[in-house]
């Protein structure tokens, strides 16, 4: 494929990825009356703040994404901890009972969320997390656990064995090795693991909204969805509290993509 074919298909990747936050600018600043006209009309002379105005309103939009932030990096730093252990076993030990761990965890991939629902409901509520956000970053590491566990241990997986064998002589103990050998050379899939686990806590909604009540533990998802009425569907506010709600993690992974791509070419020249 020619350099002209490559940088013509990047664009058209581009534009698709780009054309969703596009069209929900647009639509958050396209006055209702203009919304559902046929033909469409889209006359940016016309544009109007007022759904950004109301979204932003009375300040919850803020409350909401302050408590998306902290569950989305709480579930994040605790799917990596918990996850890092369980697959340095998976790649490193080779026993039937790790053998069977593993398959026990990619197996609970195959469960629907939907089916766990209820279980961490009655786990909660026994803890006593009941409308909170520690229950809400519980069900997500829950759910976050097992993929991130497999991201890791092939990462893990990876890694030279002689690198660990070569610190654990000089005295390095397994903890050891896995924090200062392991973990360092494995960034790019950690970075990755990160990733899921952050997106999967920024945008889940289902769960949340079954353990969470008082509007101050709202997170951005329920928040937006309270925006919907029986009769009405003000489309420019929902648009425009979307879009604000999108941009927090695309603003994080652009500052992060430098860092990411450093560190796979780190260690693709180590």
């Amino acid at each position: 494929m020619g350099s002209g074919a490559l940088t013509a298909v990047s664009w058209a990747f581009a534009a698709v990825i780009v054309f969703p936050f596009l069209w929900m600018l647009v639509q958050a600043l396209v006055p209702n009356e203009l919304r559902f006209s046929v033909p469409p009309v889209v006359d940016p002379r016309a544009f109007t703040l007022d759904g950004f105005v109301s979204a932003i309103g009375g300040g919850e939009l803020f409350v909401w994404l302050r408590n998306s932030t902290v569950v989305a990096l709480a579930s994040t730093a605790a799917s990596l901890v918990l996850g890092a252990g369980a697959a340095y076993a998976i790649a490193r030990y080779r026993s039937r009972l790790v053998v069977a761990s593993s398959v026990f965890v990619l197996a609970s991939q195959m469960i629907p969320p939907v089916v766990l629902m209820v279980p961490l409901y009655l786990i909660v509520t026994q803890m006593g997390l009941f409308d909170s956000l520690l229950a809400v970053i519980v069900g997500n590491v829950a759910f976050t656990l097992p993929v991130v566990t497999w991201m890791l241990a092939a990462s893990f997986k990876a890694v030279p064995i002689e690198l660990e064998e070569a610190a654990q002589v000089d005295g390095c103990t397994r903890l050891g090795t896995l924090v200062r050998i392991t973990i360092p050379a494995s960034l790019p899939g950690i970075a990755s693991a990160a990733a899921f686990a952050f997106m999967w806590g920024w945008q889940e909604f289902l769960f949340s909204r079954i353990v969470i009540q008082s509007g101050e533990q709202w997170v951005g998802g329920i928040g937006i969805a309270s925006f919907l009425g029986v009769y009405d569907v003000p489309w420019d506010t929902i648009m425009a509290a979307t879009f604000i709600f999108t941009l927090p993690p695309v603003i994080f992974f652009l500052f992060a993509q430098r860092g990411f791509v450093d560190s796979v070419g780190g260690s693709v020249k180590g």
